[in-house]
């Protein structure tokens, strides 16, 4: 068996395709791996065709001697899916099965372009189609998987329970052996290391800490059930219990140090499990003990206000943890009930943010994410957060996320019930976390984005008689010029200033 595994992500970390290509090598199946990264990046638009024909021929010829070509796939990249798949199924007599988070949450609709979907965990059941290929059986029996029958109906086959034992899977597949990639040029070519450094150097993490990142996970989900998220949509396919899972400190410390050796030009690991804080302390003391010992790099995680403690900061922080991410989201109460994140109010944030302050010295300033544009916010909502964001101590960056409803969530059936998701394609395929509203009150937010911003001035702009002025209709058409305006101006404003 030969499986050709695609990726249209334009982080070649790829995780989904890493794992389940070395899952099936480990097995006895040969796997080529082709990165495809969309052009479009965090700019996106209505563009189906992302890709060249000079590389969709390459494409092809890559998959000519394929017994089955998987495609993974988030919703933003349907588009890139769909004209991958097109392009095998008209010049070439290979199935495709679709695999990754959106086609768990929609495999009646990817049916309609793909043969084959994979709902939930991937491994066990990619090579069980593999094997079911090879012996010339059907696949429409198989667990996760998904199959449409010649009467257009589909053959909806039940989830298996999840792995338990994540020790048993091995680590990605970073071997660059049979790797491709389309590097922007005219054709697909190898993917060598240097090439591997170049793209990860690339990385918005990477370009702030000046160091090339290899980026894993050392978990399966997230202790916690936020409404915007689909790790929610999954716990419902599972059932939550036991749905949060880790790999052994062992495992993961053997992960790095093999990753290492393959790519000695990394600088940083970035952990970037959604809750690596919800570790017992325990367990990160021993992985802090093993990862100063036998790894040695500065690292980065995220945490949340829930998990974050001065215990398990020091360790981390003694470990080389050099940055932190936290989701904040909101500063209105009203909002973080819609969020499901009421137990983590303004009084947890900012304690959580005391601990992180305190370790100033030792860190680069933590990030703290925000979301915006939320269609159920009040002027009095966003208000809050504003106000909210002027009371969080320096230094620190904010990442401003446009909200995206992603299918599957609670707040997305809640927002289409209510008819304001009217246009899935315009509001959620075709939208980036990046499209931010331009108006005043998310201006305030962009004003604050670097954490250097005056804090009682951030609070001055955000009282009652300023947005009244400056929010009004009057003054609407400026904040679109000055969204544009403000990257060139802030770098000019931070030169002049002499700060990073």
């Amino acid at each position: 068996m030969r499986v050709v595994l695609v990726s249209p992500y334009p982080d070649i970390t790829a995780f989904g395709v890493r794992g389940i290509s070395a899952s099936l090598r480990a097995s006895g199946v040969d796997t080529r791996l082709v990165f495809l990264p969309d052009p479009l990046g965090d700019a996106l638009r209505e563009l189906p065709e992302r890709y060249p024909p000079a590389v969709l021929d390459d494409l092809l010829a890559l998959c000519a001697d394929a017994d089955l070509v998987g495609v993974s796939l988030m919703t933003n990249y349907v588009d890139n899916a769909v004209q991958i798949t097109r392009a095998v199924k008209a010049r070439l007599d290979v199935p495709v099965l679709w695999g990754g988070i959106h086609p768990t949450i929609r495999p009646a609709e990817c049916l309609e372009t793909a043969d084959m979907v994979c709902v939930g965990d991937g491994e066990e059941a990619i090579l069980d189609v593999c094997r079911a290929l090879a012996a010339g059986k059907p696949v429409d029996a198989i667990a996760n998987i998904q199959t449409r029958r010649p009467d257009g109906t589909v053959a909806a086959n039940p989830v298996r329970p999840l792995a338990r034992d994540l020790d048993a899977l091995p680590p990605p597949d970073w071997s660059h052996q049979d790797h491709h990639i389309w590097d922007g040029g005219d054709r697909i070519v190898p993917l060598t290391p240097d090439r591997t450094r170049k793209f990860l150097a690339r990385g918005t993490l990477s370009r702030v800490l000046g160091r090339v990142g290899y980026q894993t996970m050392t978990d399966r989900g997230c202790p916690h059930r936020c409404t915007y998220c689909v790790n929610d949509a999954v716990k419902a396919l599972y059932g939550a219990k036991g749905y949060l899972r880790w790999r052994s400190v062992e495992h993961v410390i053997a992960e790095l140090e093999d990753a290492v050796r393959r790519m000695p030009f990394i600088g940083y690991v970035w952990i970037s499990d959604d809750a690596f804080f919800a570790r017992p302390l325990a367990t990160i003391r021993e992985f802090c003990r093993q990862y100063k010992e036998r790894i040695g790099l500065p690292f980065t995680c995220l945490g949340s206000p829930a998990t974050i403690t001065p215990e398990k900061m020091d360790a981390l922080v003694d470990a080389g943890m050099i940055y932190l991410q936290m989701g904040v989201q909101s500063g209105s109460a009203r909002i973080q009930a819609l969020f499901g994140r009421q137990s983590m109010g303004n009084d947890k944030i900012l304690a959580a943010m005391a601990v992180i302050n305190s370790y100033k010295d030792r860190m680069l300033p933590p990030s703290y994410d925000i979301i915006l544009d939320t269609p159920y916010e009040v002027p009095a909502d966003r208000l809050e957060t504003v106000r909210f964001i002027s009371r969080i101590p320096k230094p620190f960056r904010l990442q401003l996320f446009s909200l995206v409803l992603y299918p599957g969530t609670k707040l997305a059936a809640m927002a289409a019930a209510d008819g304001l998701l009217t246009d899935e394609r315009r509001q959620v395929y075709a939208k980036s976390y990046t499209m931010r509203v331009p108006d005043y009150l998310n201006f305030l937010t962009l004003l604050a984005k670097d954490g250097w911003f005056p804090s009682r001035l951030l609070a001055f702009l955000a009282s009652g008689p300023v947005v009244a002025v400056l929010g009004s209709r009057v003054f609407s058409p400026v904040w679109r010029p000055a969204f544009a305006a403000s990257g060139p101006a802030w770098r000019l404003v931070k030169r002049i200033l002499g700060r990073p």
